[in-house]
């Protein structure tokens, strides 16, 4: 049986985040050098940064009582032996 804690869960959410904030940089950076600051340009980067602090504070509250050193399965051989047995439902 192969299991993780769930911090390795919790470092993969961060590097999501650290690209997602790398590309929003990116995109503010040129937004802003190619002189394209229209309203809706300034309009749909208000409701996407609104949406990310939304989000970013949803996963802030809804993850504080998790135990992070807790471990889940990532593979079990019974999964499959089991399966094969003629009496298995």
């Amino acid at each position: 049986m192969i299991t993780a804690p769930l911090y390795v869960l919790l470092l993969l959410y961060f590097l999501f985040l650290a690209i997602f904030i790398i590309f929003s940089c990116i995109n503010l950076w040129h937004v802003y050098s190619t002189g394209n600051l229209t309203f809706t340009s300034f309009a749909v980067t208000v409701i996407v940064g609104i949406a990310t602090i939304l989000v970013l504070y949803a996963t802030w509250t809804l993850l504080q009582d998790i135990v992070w050193t807790e471990r889940f399965t990532l593979w079990n051989n019974d999964w499959i032996t089991g399966s094969f047995s003629p009496y298995s439902y």
